[in-house]
């Protein structure tokens, strides 16, 4: 048959170049293992939080210009605030935000951050930007809801276990503070709208109608303030990772290897279609 002699030669070419192969397929996976034994590890720690009802101090008669149309526009529904909600957490408000609070600049530029002095390298950048500072910041922060469960999975990718709960905690701790002082402001901001309006309004009807929705906002307001949890509700809070989430080593060392020996079959092919099409000057010898 046809087939036996030809894979009898293109064995004895892998054969021939065996040495060469498995040279080259130890120093490219020895490659791999030293740069993936130098990679930074990194510990993940994750939560799961149900978006809540945002409560506001609405406006009467302005559902089409408050808080209401806000929300149609940022989740298509006037009644859910979820995608409010996922889309602050990924805000650049947010970001910037828990980074100046929790100092995280030093920890994101350890090359420019001098520990012992307490203070940024002039030589190697100095402090960074914001901007800077947020554009790192954001591969360490995955954020995905379902919109089945309603369910919010929030996780911070850090180099150290117990600093990826505390930042996993800040981040909600800091957005859930963010959003009520944003409610709080507005409510406030009703109450002496309202309170203006009634001193200045002389037909008792119209005070009667201010008096009740004074009332109504400084209800609303006083709730508000006495949430323990205003823009989400913890389901399962972050903890403390025990095993590196990045780099997967293992799999990283498999696929060197798949893909090194491949490519060697691959060269291997070639040569030996390059020396059928191309045969030596005394020709090819017949098969039988």
């Amino acid at each position: 048959m046809e087939r036996t002699p030809m894979l009898k030669e293109f064995f004895a070419l892998a054969w021939s170049l065996r040495v060469r192969l498995a040279l080259i397929w130890v120093v490219v996976v020895l490659i791999v293992l030293i740069r993936v034994l130098t990679m930074q590890g990194l510990y993940t720690s994750s939560c799961l939080l149900v978006p809540t009802q945002l409560e506001q101090v609405d406006e009467p008669g302005q559902s089409g210009l408050g808080v209401t149309s806000a929300r149609r526009l940022l989740s298509g529904s006037a009644s859910r605030d979820d995608y409010t909600l996922v889309g602050f957490l990924e805000s650049r408000q947010l970001t910037e935000k828990v980074i100046e609070v929790m100092n995280l600049k030093p920890e994101l530029f350890p090359d420019r951050w001098d520990a012992d002095e307490e203070e940024w390298i002039a030589s190697a950048g100095g402090e960074p930007t914001m901007q800077e500072a947020r554009r790192i910041m954001a591969p360490r922060v995955d954020i995905s809801y379902d919109e089945y469960t309603t369910l919010l999975t929030l996780g911070v990718h850090w180099p150290s276990a117990s600093r990826a709960k505390e930042v996993a905690d800040g981040y909600i701790e800091i957005g859930d503070r963010l959003l009520r002082d944003v409610a709080i402001a507005e409510g406030e901001r009703r109450v002496e709208e309202l309170r203006r309006e009634m001193t200045q309004t002389a037909v008792s009807d119209v005070s009667v109608f201010l008096a009740e929705e004074m009332t109504a906002a400084i209800s609303s307001l006083t709730s508000i303030r006495a949430r323990s949890q205003y823009g989400f509700r913890v389901i399962d809070p972050p903890s403390v990772p025990d095993m590196r989430s990045w780099p997967p080593r293992t799999m990283f060392m498999i696929l060197a290897g798949l893909i090194t020996g491949l490519v060697e079959l691959g060269v291997l092919a070639g040569l030996y279609l390059r020396g059928v099409m191309n045969p030596p000057a005394g020709g090819v010898p017949e098969r039988t």
